[in-house]
């Protein structure tokens, strides 16, 4: 039980990634707080978590919303008296031509995917310098790493998360706050559907689980005193060159 004593934050809790990274934490013995915008996926989890044994509770949250992110973090910390490991998780994509997208659009994948990391690391960071240090995690992609066609927004999203890790890291390593990215490439998840992909769809067959993802979030921020992980590089099998 590596993460004992441990309190995490988790964003897009309900599915995905997001579920099978609470999952990953609690097996290590770290008590949960899973947000995300549906309530009968969070109910279900809150079932999964607390069968293990650690306590955890759910909380429907817009995380696009400041005043939601900030009542969440504060119920956050009243509930369990600290966040050790907070893990940006929510985000939305899409898969189209670029000159098929529009303004609302853009406003929506970047307020799911950049601001909400924002968001929750402005009001995440403030408890951790009290208590003396912790981790926390961004969910970016291999797409914000270089730019992908059809996904020009969604790119840009990523392409934020990482410039934001990358300036945290170096704000606020020497105050024990580590901060790790994740960068996948696709993922066997419902946030992979639409635009042309379905479950059955070759398009799918081979991609990454979110199960192998969870590992990675799980090892950055597994207690380790002399070192902090920065990036993490996840690529598919069936990946095409």
């Amino acid at each position: 039980m590596r993460l004992k004593d441990k309190v995490a934050l988790v964003t897009g809790a309900s599915r995905g990634i997001g579920r099978a990274s609470c999952l990953a934490l609690a097996r290590e013995g770290a008590s949960i707080c899973g947000t995300a915008r549906t309530h009968d996926d969070l109910e279900a989890l809150e079932k999964e978590l607390t069968a293990l044994g650690i306590k955890a509770h759910t909380f429907a949250c817009d995380v696009t919303k400041s005043p939601e992110v900030a009542a969440c973090v504060k119920q956050t910390v009243s509930d369990f008296g600290r966040i050790d490991i907070l893990v940006n998780n929510a985000g939305i994509g899409g898969y189209r031509p670029f000159l098929d997208w529009t303004e609302d659009d853009y406003d929506r994948i970047m307020d799911t995917n950049a601001k909400s990391t924002w968001l929750f690391c402005k009001e995440v960071i403030p408890h951790m310098l009290t208590q003396g240090g912790g981790n926390i995690v961004n969910l970016s992609s291999v797409a914000g790493l270089q730019g992908y066609p059809n996904e020009g927004i969604y790119c840009m999203s990523k392409s934020a998360q990482v410039a934001l890790s990358q300036s945290l890291d170096r704000e606020f390593y020497q105050k024990n706050i580590k901060v790790s990215l994740v960068c996948p490439g696709g993922v066997e998840t419902h946030f992979a559907l639409g635009d042309g992909r379905t479950p059955d769809g070759a398009n799918m067959k081979g991609f990454s689980s979110a199960e192998d993802v969870a590992e990675a979030v799980l090892l950055s921020v597994l207690p380790r005193s002399r070192s902090r992980i920065v990036n993490v590089i996840m690529r598919p099998m069936n990946e095409q060159t």
